[in-house]
């Protein structure tokens, strides 16, 4: 029996270690209870003094998120854009200096992880010495971010419980202010709840019209005809807003604590408490700023829960409409909502501009201030039947008959858009004078050392350095995005037309309204019966004018696709928001 010889496969040559050109980011991370030797500008410190050892390197940013959760990737605004960019190219090697600074969340360190390394983009994790593009990386990543996921765990299960002891105690968690109120600490650190007393009137008028027999609209639609101002809710005065007022507890002097909790504290996202978590309700929290008295109160409470709607509505009303905030109005901008009503035995179901549904006709009124408003729309209402022909119809007579046209269409405005600059001896020359700053400041500190040049000549030469590199940096960002502006347009497209192939080969019965949900972006309801539709595998919007016929089962709808120039010489005369003659 011959001997076995053994070989053994090479180990992949890390791209942080040769000694090619590369694209490199950095990216670091601290949360509001870190101390300051791990600050945020320690951490920057770190990675410029990192950068300038590796000569080979294009410093594309150092990307820093400050009091945010390692365990949830939302929010985290500069984490997401050094992500998108290197899934645009504009990075090869991500560096950071531990995995917690990274991703706490196991799966979504792994799922981002993992992406990356299909693109050949890979992470460094200094100080754990972990690459991701060595073939051993994933057991050791994953033991190190499972930990770090236990740890975040563990904390907010501390966090949670300290929260609910000072909820027993009457502690206020939450926003700090309210319509009403400011809380307010004295010289003991002892809250109070400070009474504005010109909204605390409109308060009391809010909860004595209810108690009178007026509805929510009808009190909403008068405090907007009286003008009376609210920042704290930045769409006015809404139905919404008033009965989040009318069941505010604390306007009566007592506080309840939980009225949401977190279920996934690697998610942060909340929920309203249906009795999953602890509510800690106190009666006579704060009596001496109660505005509302108890008797006024519980009237209130009765009328609300006699006219709360039941369980079976409630269910009606939970499920999402597939349109559901993707229609607006042609006129106003607003969005479009669902209406309802029965018809005989048949149901029927529309979407209506909001500004038209909750103030009528566009008309112009007078406040109790004396001052002109404009209010209303003139938007008509649009059957849901239409939206969803519309969409089978561009599915299975627009898209599928024309895939190859379209496709051609939209290769054609990707090479108008396509205007790529080359900006590279632009972005060499800034990067050269950046280098050449690194070395100025090398010398100022050696010149400082040997106390060469005073403390504040040399403050005065660095703050006129780092205001120059700052400036450089902001205009090399510049540069690059320009120049990756190309590559970026051929990918959009090139996602489509792969999304469009994929609609092309679906099956009539798969031709539904949980696709139309995928694929709608945006619907625009113009007059003379024009809708602008925007699907996500479409880079730009089709338009149609639609005309119906019959009723009930009968009930038909045809459309005309209509042409850029179409369109425009269409809504040169369609109406507008204008006062009609009554």
């Amino acid at each position: 029996m011959g001997r076995t010889i053994e070989h053994q496969p090479p180990k992949p040559i890390l791209k942080t270690q040769d000694n090619e050109v590369h694209k490199v980011c950095a990216y670091c991370r601290v949360s509001t209870d870190n101390d300051q030797k791990n600050s945020l500008e320690a951490q920057e410190y770190f990675f410029d003094s990192y950068f300038k050892q590796h000569k080979n390197w294009v410093n594309v940013g150092i990307f820093s998120d400050e009091g945010l959760s390692g365990t949830s990737l939302e929010k985290r605004d500069s984490f997401n854009r050094m992500i998108e960019l290197a899934r645009r190219g504009g990075v090869e090697i991500i560096l950071t200096k531990e995995v917690s600074r990274f991703s706490r969340n196991v799966q979504h360190l792994l799922n981002i992880v993992e992406e990356l390394r299909r693109k050949h983009i890979y992470v460094w994790f200094l100080s754990d010495d972990i690459n991701t593009q060595s073939n051993d990386y994933r057991e050791r990543l994953t033991q190190i971010a499972t930990n770090a996921e236990q740890e975040s765990l563990r904390t907010s299960r501390r966090v949670k419980w300290g929260q609910q002891q000072q909820m027993r105690v009457g502690t206020v968690f939450g926003r700090k202010e309210m319509y009403g109120y400011n809380i307010v600490r004295d010289n003991f650190g002892i809250q109070h709840f400070e009474i504005i007393e010109d909204e605390a009137e409109i308060i009391r008028n809010i909860f004595e019209w209810f108690a009178a027999g007026d509805g929510t609209h009808t009190i909403a639609r008068r405090l907007e005809q009286q003008g009376k101002k609210t920042k704290r809710y930045k769409n006015g005065w809404t139905n919404t807003v008033i009965l989040r007022i009318l069941r505010n507890e604390k306007y009566v002097g007592d506080l309840a604590q939980g009225k949401t909790y977190t279920p996934d504290p690697l998610t942060h996202k909340k929920k309203y408490n249906r009795g999953e978590s602890y509510l800690f309700y106190q009666e006579d929290h704060h009596p001496e700023a109660a505005i509302i008295q108890r008797d006024l109160w519980n009237k209130v409470q009765e009328i609300l829960q006699e006219k709360a709607p039941s369980d079976e509505i409630k269910a009606k009303h939970s499920n999402r409409y597939w349109t559901s905030g993707k229609i607006f109005c042609g006129i106003c901008g607003g969005r479009y909502v669902s209406y309802q009503k029965k018809q005989k035995n048949t149901p029927y179901k529309a979407w209506v501009c909001f500004e038209n549904h909750s103030r009528g006709q566009y008309k112009q009124v007078v406040l109790d201030t004396g001052e002109l408003a404009y209010v209303g729309c003139n938007a008509l209402r649009v059957n849901d039947r239409i939206l969803k022909t519309a969409l089978y119809d561009i599915i299975t007579q627009i898209v599928k008959p024309q895939k190859q046209a379209l496709i051609n269409e939209m290769r054609g405005e990707f090479a108008k858009m396509n205007t790529p600059k080359d900006n590279s001896k632009k972005i060499a020359e800034i990067e050269k004078r950046i280098n050449e700053i690194y070395d100025e400041i090398d010398e100022l500190d050696s010149k400082l050392a040997k106390k060469v040049i005073s403390e504040e000549r040399y403050k005065r030469a660095a703050d006129r350095q780092e205001k120059e590199m700052s400036d450089l940096r902001k205009a090399l960002d510049v540069l690059k995005s320009e120049s990756s502006a190309s590559f970026d347009t051929e990918r959009y497209v090139n996602a489509c037309i792969a999304e469009l192939e994929r609609i092309v080969d679906l099956e009539d019965d798969a031709i539904n309204e949980g696709l139309f949900e995928r694929i709608t972006k945006k619907i625009v309801v113009y007059p003379l019966n024009i809708l602008e539709i925007h699907l996500s595998f479409m880079t730009m919007p089709i338009r149609l004018q639609y005309s119906t016929s019959g009723k009930g089962e009968f009930y038909n709808v045809e459309f005309k696709l209509l042409t850029q120039s179409e369109f425009a010489e269409i809504m040169a005369t369609a109406p507008r928001n204008e006062i009609q003659d009554s």
